[in-house]
């Protein structure tokens, strides 16, 4: 077996041959579809006929998997016989590429800014942390107020002062699912290593730390273990919640009074607040929060919207034929809410709807490539009653004129405010909202979506004040 796995991978090279078969994937799929989806494929091996394909992210993996694993491996077999299956897999965060690579994906550290960051690629090693993330830096953070004094922390723990005492120790960051905290943690690592290359940092979430442990308790090599943690002088812990067992968390606290002694700095980061890990003794708790404990809330309108607009000029590097007006933005940061991974998510498919009906990027048109991402329960707690009722207090329009079949400047400026926000607060179709705007046809109700997004984009008041209705519907 080995000796076939050895002789295919002598007679083809996977990177020569990725080059190749990469020309023959953008001519075949086109040049748009290409950049918007197959720039971050990456091989990795060929093993008893399966070749194995990597991407950044599991949407990116579905995506292709359901649409184009037939068509990939109907290329990659021209060029590789032996091939007679694919396999596409998420990588890791900051994973070490394959060499030779022409991917623009996720790039791991070079070798100049890591050589003192410690992680790896297994994920069953003792003796390095877990993968950072090329993308987490403090550049690409938004800041809003919500996460403005985990930011600030985040950036005076990767920034001291020359000859001062370290301030936060531990800085303990805590807050939803998606806010932000693993992006800190790496831009804390990586500016820290810009400014003090010689400084020696170790990376970990819970769950590689306790593994690693159980790992060295059962080959009775503890002691190598805790040599990892010796020298290092920046220590960064991801999930907190995580660390399970209480031999792990003796393990841990040992650790910790050993840096903490010697005044190397923590920075740890879970969901909750240390007084709410309840897997953690009332010793660890009480130490954890001896630091500096920072909440990061739930990401806001402008937080989303700034995630949104670094998004979307990361895509323009790679296709700037794409075109999202502000009103698409907007209309993204006010449904999506739960988390910046879901936003990003929400724009991959927008654009990747884009490039297979070649239509232009709208609101209607965001509307439907997202609609299984919002919950029915959001999608009911706005009515169409509901937007009628604030229209005609906010304008002093009765209800039956904004229903009638008036023109009036005065009529239809509201109903046409009113078709907007009933499109994008609810989940009724073009049709449905036109019935219920006095028997409209729904390219009526397109009509008044479109010019109200082209107002948003170009008038600062009007959009302040469709944004105020939108708020006062949400309350």
């Amino acid at each position: 077996m080995d000796s076939a796995i050895d002789s295919v991978n002598k007679k083809y090279n996977v990177q020569d041959s990725w080059k190749i078969v990469n020309k023959s994937l953008r001519i075949q799929v086109g040049e748009d579809l290409y950049n918007s989806w197959f720039t971050r494929l990456e091989p990795h091996k060929i093993e008893n006929g399966v070749l194995t394909l990597s991407l950044p992210t599991l949407f990116l993996k579905s995506w292709i998997k359901s649409r184009y694993s037939d068509k990939l491996l109907e290329i990659w077999k021209a060029e590789i016989p032996e091939i007679n299956r694919v396999e596409l897999r998420v990588r890791n965060h900051g994973e070490k590429k394959s060499e030779n690579s022409n991917s623009d994906g996720y790039a791991s550290a070079n070798n100049n800014s890591s050589q003192n960051i410690q992680f790896t690629d297994d994920n069953t090693s003792a003796n390095n942390g877990t993968p950072l993330d090329r993308r987490y830096t403090f550049n690409n953070y938004v800041v809003g107020r919500s996460n403005a004094l985990a930011h600030a922390a985040a950036m005076r723990v990767a920034q001291p002062q020359r000859n001062t005492p370290i301030e936060f120790n531990p800085l303990y960051i805590h807050g939803p699912v998606g806010t932000g905290k693993t992006h800190l943690l790496n831009a804390i690592a990586w500016e820290t290593k810009a400014r003090n290359p010689d400084r020696n940092i170790l990376f970990l979430s819970a769950v590689r730390f306790m593994s690693s442990f159980v790992e060295a308790v059962k080959s009775k090599d503890t002691i190598s273990f805790k040599k990892i943690f010796a020298d290092v002088d920046l220590l960064l812990i991801d999930d907190m919640q995580f660390l399970q067992g209480k031999a792990v968390q003796q393990e841990f606290c040992h650790i910790f009074n050993a840096l903490d002694t010697s005044k190397h700095q923590i920075v740890i980061a879970g969901d909750s607040p240390p007084s709410k890990l309840e897997m953690l003794d009332d010793r660890m708790k009480s130490r954890l929060s001896g630091g500096l404990v920072a909440q990061i809330g739930p990401t806001d309108f402008d937080i989303r919207r700034g995630i949104l607009e670094k998004k979307l000029a990361q895509t323009l590097r790679g296709n700037t034929r794409i075109e999202i007006s502000s009103a698409v933005l907007d209309f993204l940061a006010r449904r999506i809410q739960s988390s910046g991974r879901e936003l990003e998510g929400a724009m991959n498919r927008i654009i990747a709807a884009h490039s297979l009906n070649k239509r232009p990027i709208t609101v209607e048109e965001a509307a439907v490539s997202i609609q299984d991402l919002i919950s029915e329960e959001q999608n009911r707690q706005i009515m169409i009653e509901d937007v009628l009722r604030t229209i005609s207090g906010h304008f002093n329009v009765t209800r039956q004129d904004i229903l009638s079949s008036r023109r009036h400047k005065t009529i239809v400026y509201p109903r046409q405010i009113g078709m907007y926000l009933a499109k994008i607060l609810t989940s009724r179709s073009l049709p449905e909202i036109g019935r219920k705007f006095g028997g409209r046809d729904h390219t009526t109700v397109l009509h008044a979506v479109r010019k109200i997004e082209r107002l948003i984009a170009s008038d600062d008041s009007i959009k302040n004040s469709i944004v105020s209705l939108e708020n006062s519907l949400k309350e």
